[in-house]
């Protein structure tokens, strides 16, 4: 099982980062991808990934961040990366946390974009009530030259049927579990199979039943079995073929 989109690099791990990735992999997890969302945890990222088999990392802004984007810093960092750097992300807009910086946001997302292409590596998206603008700007890029996926996904189901038709992958996190999620379930259970991912976004989003607690990589394993369940299929077949997608996605293997 892989964990898609985790941030290792955040300060609730600091005492207890080598149990938490030990958990994971005592349970059966393969590979866990560590997300950046600034320049120092991109910084931090590389540095667990290094010393870590099977975890890798991604370099990018956060639109929470954008006001702190210099793009040279970030080519920097692609041009120093090691093997293990597998994404530009999380990128993208943010309209809920910040709704006067707009034209910023799109800024850094496009530069990042283009960064991405340039380097040939997929970017991780973050979207919070700007789907509009996101799926405009993936338009503008379409046949699109990058994997792209969209973490931690809540829009409609129609809404990712158009990101689909763009070659858009989409992932979930542990709020698919949530009873309120009912947007989040019906995408879930009616996507194909093979635009599917799974994460955590740890230590943010635990899944039912462990809600309440600090996210960790081993409860994508929770996540995982409730989609399963939702599509009626086994929890082996599922991360089987979604470990596939992402292995393929990534570009990795263990």
């Amino acid at each position: 099982m892989i964990d898609t989109h985790c941030h290792l690099n955040d300060v609730q791990f600091n005492n207890d980062l080598d149990k938490v990735i030990n958990d994971f992999f005592l349970l059966g997890g393969n590979a866990i991808i560590c997300v950046s969302a600034d320049f120092i945890s991109s910084i931090k990222s590389k540095q667990i990934a290094d010393i870590n088999d099977n975890i890798y990392y991604t370099i990018g802004i956060h639109p929470d961040d954008c006001d702190t984007y210099n793009q040279s810093e970030i080519e920097d960092l692609i041009l120093t990366k090691s093997d293990k750097l597998v994404a530009i992300g999380e990128i993208g807009l943010d309209y809920f946390h910040n709704k006067s910086n707009r034209a910023k946001q799109i800024e850094v997302f496009v530069s990042q974009i283009n960064l991405a292409i340039k380097y040939n590596l997929p970017i991780i998206i973050h979207c919070r009530e700007a789907y509009n603008d996101v799926l405009n700007i993936l338009k503008e890029y379409y046949p699109l030259k990058i994997g792209v996926v969209m973490h931690c996904y809540s829009g409609s189901l129609e809404y990712a049927k158009e990101l689909i038709k763009l070659g858009v992958k989409i992932s979930f996190t542990g709020n698919v579990t949530y009873k309120n999620s009912i947007k989040a379930k019906e995408v879930a259970k009616n996507i194909p199979i093979d635009s599917l991912f799974f994460e955590t976004d740890a230590p943010y989003l635990t899944p039912e039943p462990n809600r309440g607690k600090r996210n960790e990589p081993k409860f994508v394993f929770d996540t995982a079995k409730f989609v399963a369940d939702l599509r009626g299929v086994s929890v082996e077949d599922i991360i089987k073929i979604t470990d596939f997608n992402a292995k393929k996605f990534f570009n990795i293997s263990f």
